[in-house]
């Protein structure tokens, strides 16, 4: 896939960014996660109601995808609202390297994350976590290593009563957990890195989040985040029960230098062809065009995309 990505930013250095002729990169994480298949949705969609063409690239992490997206050299990101926040300000995953140039196109859809066990292990909750070999580090997803921590800070776990194994990416977490190696591992239910692990060993997903007092610290520490009840369904089978995991929205992102005509053509493709996207990935059921211009606070939209919200009612003045 990096050879993909500089295939684009060499096309994307040889013509001006407001060109249609060649392709806009969507910069996301890697082909099995969930942000991948929503960010190909959004460039199957796009490209399908716009004279634009978009394309979907899968890299390591949001520390690689997320400067591009501010230097400019790609021109499009998905990600949650919560980690635009933090790589605007330079906060969280992100610390002391501010990305300012980013902004929001649109809040796509909800989403929720949580820790994902052996449906056979006799993990109940997060405390039964302790003492055990759980993924750590994310060299290349810090984002996760944010979110995991989290979740245990404010169950009043310490991280070190874990016992730790390195990993760089959730991916490889989901191999040592199909493998045996560890626990439990975060991730998105709903995703095919989740279906892939399931057919090789059943899983099922636990809370992390219990009570009031927790989700207010979760809600502090990961802004825009809330409480995100996930129901057991037929194409979930990895949810055995009611579980509250961490919810928000997943957002696309551009950069302030952004061709605001190209911006205002995704988003009014995308507001206006629901049943396409959720044809492109079931997610995409929850997307909500009356919810695409929400405001999370810390976050700045791109004067393209609040042209069309303006124009279709949706900006709140």
């Amino acid at each position: 896939m990096k050879y993909i990505l500089a295939l684009l930013l060499a096309l994307a250095c040889a013509a001006p960014a407001a060109a249609q002729d060649r392709p806009l990169a969507i910069g996301t994480l890697p082909q099995g996660s969930l942000g991948f298949a929503i960010a190909a949705g959004v460039a199957q969609v796009a490209s399908a109601n716009s004279d634009l063409t978009l394309r979907a690239v899968g890299q390591g992490g949001s520390s690689v995808f997320i400067p591009a997206l501010n230097r400019g050299d790609i021109d499009f990101a998905t990600s949650n609202a919560f980690e635009a926040v933090f790589a605007t300000q330079g906060s969280g995953n992100f610390d002391g390297q501010p990305n300012p140039n980013l902004r929001v196109a649109a809040l796509l859809q909800p989403f929720e994350v949580g820790i994902m066990v052996a449906a056979d292990s006799d993990i109940r909750s997060l405390e039964d976590l302790k003492g055990r070999p759980f993924p750590v580090g994310y060299a290349r997803q810090r984002l996760v290593g944010v979110m995991q921590q989290a979740v245990f800070d404010a169950a009043g776990i310490d991280v070190e009563e874990l016992d730790g194994v390195p990993v760089p990416n959730f991916v490889e977490g989901a191999k040592l957990l199909a493998q045996g190696s560890v626990a439990g591992v975060m991730l998105a239910p709903g995703s095919g890195v989740v279906r892939q692990t399931n057919a090789q060993r059943p899983v099922r997903f636990i809370s992390v989040i219990s009570g009031e007092a927790a989700a207010a610290r979760v809600a502090a520490a990961l802004p825009g985040s809330y409480v995100g009840r996930v129901e057991p369904v037929e194409r979930l089978p990895e949810i055995a029960e009611a579980v509250d995991l961490i919810g928000y929205q997943y957002a696309l992102l551009t950069h302030a230098d952004a061709d605001p005509d190209t911006v205002y053509a995704v988003v009014k493709a995308l507001a206006a062809n629901k049943p396409a996207l959720i044809e492109s990935h079931g997610s995409f059921r929850r997307f909500d065009p009356a919810k695409m211009a929400v405001q999370v606070e810390g976050s700045t939209f791109h004067p393209g995309a609040i042209r069309f919200y303006r124009e279709a009612g949706l900006w709140p003045e």
